[in-house]
C-alpha cells in the first residue's frame, strides 16, 4: 500500500481541490493500492475549508490545511509560511510514514527541495508553466530575482524528482530544454478528468433552463464556461458572437462565470438582451452547459498556455458541445485532429473571426463523436490512469 501526500498551495478562489484533484484521487483509489493523503496550503476561510475537508472525508483521504500567512505583507508572510511549512511537512511525513511526496507547482516544491527524504520518492506535478504564466499575465520579470529564484527551485525539483507531470507534450519539450533530454523519461502528461455521468447533456434541461433564461427553445445559443480576464479571449468571443448575431438577430450569448463583473460593463449597450451573464454552482453548471448549441474554449496563446489543459474544454466535448477553441493552447490541437464540430482558432489568422462565425452558421456535428472525444481524453477515468502510470514506475 502506497501513502501518497499530495501538496498544493492555493488562494481562496480557486476550485481545483474540491472539483479536480480530489475526485481524481477517489478514481484511482477504486482500483489502486494508494492511500491519498493532501496537505493544501491555503488562506481560504473556515467555511471553504470546511466544505473541501467534507469532500475528501467521504472520498476517504486525509486531508489537512495550513494557512497562508498574509501579513505583515503578502510577500513576507509567503517566506515565513514557507520556513515553517517545511517543518510541518517534514514532521507529516515522518509522522504517516508517507512513501511519496507529490508536490504540485513552484512553491510546495521550495518546500520539498528543503525536505530530508530517505526511502520517500517524489513525484513533481511541475503543472502547466506557472512562472511563465506569471510573466505572461501578472508582470513578473524574468529578469527579476524573484523570477530567478523560483526558476532556481523550480529547476532543481525537476532535475531532483523520481517522476514529472505535465499537462502537455509541449510542457515536456519546454522543461527538457532547461534540464536536458537524458532526463524524458521522468515525464507523464496526465489528463484532468471530469466525471461523464455529471458532464452529459439532457433534453429536458435543455428546455427547462432556457425557459429560467428567457430565452426561445429556437434561439442559438453560445456559451462560455469559466474565469473571465485579459488571457481568456473576451474581445474575440464578442467579435465572433456581435458578427454571428448580424445574420441571427435572435441569437444568445450566455456567460457563466465566477467573476461576472469582468464583462458586466464591457458589454455594448445594443448587446445587453442578448448576453447573459450568470453565476452558478458547479453542480448546476451541466445543466446551463445543456441549454446551449456551441461553446467557447478561447485563450490567448501566450508561451506560457503551451503548457496547460483547458478543463473547461474537457466538459464541452464530455456535453457533445460543438466547440470553437484556440489553437497553441496545450495539446488542444492533437485532441481536436479529425473530430466534426470543433474548429480551431488561429489568433495569427487576420480572417480567424469571419472563419469562426462561418464555422457556427453552417454547423454540422455528431454530439457522440464529440462525446467520445472528452470520455478518451477527460474522463475522470482516463485521468486515474494517467496519474497512476507514474507511480507505477516507482
Amino acid at each position: 500500500m502506497q501513502k501518497i501526500l499530495f501538496i498544493t498551495w492555493d488562494g481562496p478562489q480557486t476550485s481545483y481541490m474540491e472539483g479536480l484533484f480530489l475526485p481524481i484521487f477517489n478514481e484511482i483509489n477504486k482500483t489502486e493500492p494508494i492511500v491519498f493523503h493532501v496537505i493544501q496550503f491555503t488562506w481560504a476561510d473556515e467555511s471553504k475549508i470546511s466544505s473541501i475537508k467534507k469532500i475528501a472525508d467521504s472520498f476517504g483521504i486525509t486531508y489537512s490545511a495550513y494557512p497562508i500567512r498574509r501579513k505583515p505583507t503578502a510577500l513576507l508572510g509567503s517566506l515565513l509560511t514557507l520556513f515553517q511549512g517545511k517543518s510541518y511537512l517534514q514532521t507529516y511525513i515522518k509522522k504517516h510514514k508517507i512513501d511519496v511526496v507529490m508536490p504540485r507547482s513552484t512553491m510546495p516544491a521550495v518546500m520539498v527541495n528543503r525536505l530530508k527524504l530517505k526511502s520517500c520518492k517524489i513525484v513533481f506535478d511541475a503543472d502547466g508553466l506557472p512562472l511563465e504564466e506569471r510573466v505572461d499575465f501578472s508582470g513578473l520579470s524574468k529578469t527579476s530575482k524573484q523570477y530567478q529564484w523560483l526558476k532556481g527551485e523550480e529547476t532543481k525539483l525537476l532535475l531532483k524528482a523520481d517522476g514529472i507531470l505535465t499537462r502537455s507534450q509541449k510542457a515536456i519539450a519546454i522543461h527538457l530544454k532547461t534540464i536536458g533530454d537524458a532526463y524524458r523519461d521522468k515525464f507523464t502528461v496526465v489528463f484532468n478528468g471530469r466525471n461523464p455521468d455529471f458532464f452529459k447533456t439532457d433534453a429536458s434541461q435543455k428546455k427547462a433552463i432556457r425557459k429560467t433564461l428567457g430565452i426561445s427553445e429556437d434561439d442559438f445559443v453560445f456559451v462560455y464556461c469559466g474565469s473571465l480576464g485579459p488571457q481568456y479571449g473576451w474581445d474575440e468571443m464578442l467579435a465572433i458572437f456581435k458578427r454571428y448575431h448580424e445574420k441571427k438577430p435572435t441569437a444568445k450569448f450566455l456567460i457563466l462565470s465566477g467573476n461576472p463583473e469582468f464583462v458586466t460593463a464591457k458589454i455594448p449597450d445594443a448587446m445587453r438582451n442578448n448576453i447573459v451573464v450568470k453565476s452558478v454552482p458547479f453542480v448546476e453548471v451541466p445543466q446551463y452547459l445543456a441549454a446551449a448549441d456551441i461553446a467557447f474554449a478561447i485563450r490567448k496563446p501566450t508561451f506560457s498556455m503551451q503548457g496547460v489543459a483547458p478543463i473547461k474544454l474537457g466538459e464541452y466535448l464530455l456535453m457533445g458541445l460543438p466547440t470553437i477553441a484556440s489553437a497553441g493552447i496545450g495539446d488542444t490541437e492533437a485532441v481536436l485532429e479529425g473530430v466534426p464540430g470543433t474548429f480551431l482558432f488561429d489568433h495569427s489568422d487576420a480572417h480567424a473571426i469571419e472563419k469562426a462565425v462561418t464555422f457556427a452558421v453552417n454547423l454540422n456535428y455528431d454530439a457522440t463523436r464529440i462525446r467520445e472525444t472528452g470520455e478518451k481524453y477527460f474522463s475522470l477515468k482516463k485521468s486515474a490512469e494517467s496519474y497512476c502510470r507514474p507511480f507505477q514506475k516507482l
